[in-house]
């Protein structure tokens, strides 16, 4: 009988959580996610945590299929001939195959008097940042 192939998703976002799910849907497939945050972020939900009207984490029992194993890591390095990462904690991880999926991030502003005046709003960093600014605009 075959061994089952490990995959490990770098990356917690819609791409990782549904790659991650995906993969599940054959049982010959050990799917592992790594990801910094212990519960998933709706971005597009940032704008209604920010407006006081809404959330934007879940945990990620809600989001993730249950053959899919959480760790929660940041990965400090790839091995990609020794199929391996190594982790943030001091692990390491091996994989058969490997899917990439860190996300995106806010871009750093160029336009004058931006850095000073605009408020990003692609993390949940930044959205709990801007959460007071707002509150305290009469």
């Amino acid at each position: 009988m075959a061994e089952n192939t490990d995959v490990v998703v770098i990356g917690g976002g819609y791409a990782g959580v549904m790659a991650a799910n995906r993969l599940t849907l054959r049982g010959d497939v050990n799917v592992t996610l790594v990801n910094p945050r212990p519960s998933f972020v709706h971005r597009i939900r940032l704008h209604q945590l920010v407006g006081g009207t809404g959330e934007a984490v879940v945990e990620y029992r809600e989001v993730l299929a249950g053959r899919v194993r959480l760790v929660v890591d940041s990965v400090e390095r790839i091995d990609a001939p020794g199929r391996t990462l190594a982790l943030a904690s001091g692990g390491t991880l091996a994989y058969d195959y490997l899917v990439y999926a860190v996300g995106s991030a806010s871009a750093d502003p160029g336009v004058p008097g931006a850095a000073e005046f605009a408020h990003p709003l692609a993390s949940l960093e930044e959205a709990r940042r801007l959460r007071p600014v707002l509150d305290a605009t009469p």
